[in-house]
Formats: structure tokens, sequence, C-alpha cells
């Protein structure tokens, strides 16, 4: 297909610790749909951590510099965006702009480290995206739908953006631009899965945090959190929780079962990242998607599509 023209210019993906690792799955059904929507983006070599959520609790400097490197990186590879397919990691990089934007003197100090590391100067001209928007603002629902080969009507799904997709809204800009999603009730990944043939049910945790980050710290409020999100996709009739975030998308799928035991109710449903449903119903095998390497198969329910 021939790549077409997106409203962001060159598009660098910030892949982070997830998307090289426990959400492999998740990058290469992202690879098929964009190759397969015609959509382009160069992956930034020699990334570093963005630091995630924890380091700027201990150490402000750090909090900010790991970010700023990787915007450095991405503006030398002449990106004037920057993609992250983790709202914790666009989380992150999002924030370093904002500081370095509003507060000069900070900039000039995480600049002068960068100088010192042997990068360059960051210039503050990169948008920070997820790849949610990415997807919504280039093709849009009516280009997903015209791709559609395997469509799939009748799939009850609950899309959860989590906590950090589009929030805080200073941050990642919801709100104040037209191509940004509502920073309370988001709504492009709805209509992409929409575009799909899938129903999207009354999902009133679609933006409620899981707990991902104390999963360890502090497990029983992430159980109590996540099974909050479970419940409620059930109730409404989903069928498949679909997911925009590699932590909270690790974190629900491993307590499954600890939830089950912890509450003695079975909340259990397989777990989808919404690339990996984009390529199956653009036709792609369940292999290809990597669908049947998720814990929580869904195949049982994805099976009736084939």
């Amino acid at each position: 297909m021939t790549e077409i023209a997106n409203p962001y210019g060159k598009v660098a993906l910030y892949p982070g610790c997830a998307l090289d690792g426990l959400g492999k799955s998740y990058d290469v059904s992202l690879q098929l749909v964009a190759k397969d929507l015609g959509i382009n983006y160069e992956k930034i070599e020699d990334y570093n951590c963005c630091g995630a959520l924890e380091v700027k609790n201990v150490n402000t400097m750090a909090g900010l510099l790991l970010p700023a490197r990787n915007l450095s990186l991405a503006r030398q590879m002449g990106a004037n965006a920057v993609m992250s397919a983790c709202p914790g990691c666009h989380y992150s990089l999002s924030r370093t702009q904002y500081f370095m934007t509003r507060y000069p003197k900070l900039r000039e100090k995480v600049n002068s480290y960068l100088e010192k590391m042997g990068e360059k100067q960051y210039d503050m001209q990169l948008l920070m995206i997820h790849a949610v928007e990415f997807v919504y603002n280039t093709v849009g629902p009516e280009g997903v739908k015209a791709r559609v080969k395997r469509p799939l009507t009748g799939l009850k799904v609950a899309p959860y953006y989590g906590c950090l997709y589009s929030r805080p809204k200073a941050y990642t800009l919801t709100g104040y631009m037209k191509m940004k999603d509502d920073p309370e009730r988001p709504v492009f990944m709805d209509e992409l899965l929409k575009a799909l043939g899938a129903e999207v049910v009354p999902f009133e945790s679609k933006t409620m945090c899981c707990g991902g980050p104390h999963v360890y710290s502090d497990v029983n409020t992430s159980l109590h959190l996540e099974a909050r999100i479970l419940k409620d996709a059930k109730r409404n009739g989903a069928e498949l929780l679909i997911t925009d975030c590699p932590l909270g998308h690790v974190a629900i799928e491993t307590n499954m079962n600890k939830i089950a035991e912890k509450y003695g109710q079975d909340l259990r449903m397989p777990l989808v990242y919404f690339s990996q449903l984009l390529a199956f119903a653009f036709g792609h095998s369940p292999d290809e998607a990597l669908l049947t390497a998720n814990m929580t198969n869904p195949m049982s329910v994805l099976k009736r599509y084939l």
C-alpha cells in the first residue's frame, strides 16, 4: 500500500521497555497495522528507559533527564512527533516537555546535562502522541473500516484506556487541540473498534487506574482496582477487554487468578491490545498478531470469526 500523508510529519516511535519486552505482541501487531494502513513511523535507536513513573519520586532531575535524552534523539532523527504505545511513557515524555517549556532555568540545566552526555540540546519542537491518536488522526475510523477483511460483527468489547492515556491534560494537551482526545471521556479507541464492526459496551471504568505501578508494593490496592475494572466490563456484557497500555494489560492479566481467589468471583476475561484486534480484523492470523501469545487466550472468543 502506498504510504499516506499524516498530520504529524515525521513520527518517531519511542518503544520504551514494554514494547521490547512484555508488550511484544503490542509492538508486532502495531507494525502489522501500520503497514496495512500505509502509515509510517521510525523507531528511535539507542533509546533509554523513560524512568517510567517512579524515578521522579526519588530524583527530580533524573526523572526529566531520562525522557529528555529520548526527545533529543528523536529531534536528531528529524522527527516532528514522538509516538508512544505505552501511556506511562507518553506521560513521562509529555511531563518533561511541560516542565522544560515552562521553566527556562530548568530547561537550561537539563540541556547542559545532555551536552555533557554527548547529546544535542532538546529544542522543544516535538509533539507527543499516543499510538491510538496516531491511527485515529492519520487514517481515522473510515480508513480502518475500509481495510477490514474480517468484520467483527456482534463482538462486544470494553475499551480500557487507563489513567494516563489522556491525563493530566496539562501534559498530554488533551482538550486543548483538535487532534487530541477528550481528557475525561476519551472516544478515539471506541471509534476505531466500532469501525471493525465490534460493539462497544458502556464502560464507566475506561479511564480508571488499574494500580499497575503498585502491583508489588501494594498488591491489595491493585487487586481491588483491577477487580472493579473487570466487574464493570463483565456487568456490561463485554467479551474482551481492549487495552492500549502494556503495564495495565500485563498487571490485569497476571492478577486475574488472584482476583478470583480474593473476591470469590470469577471475573476472568481475555485481554487484547487494540492493535491486535485491528490486525485480526484486517485478516492476519492469530499467530501473526501474536494473539495466541496473550496470557488470557482470546481465541475462545475470536474463533467464531475465523
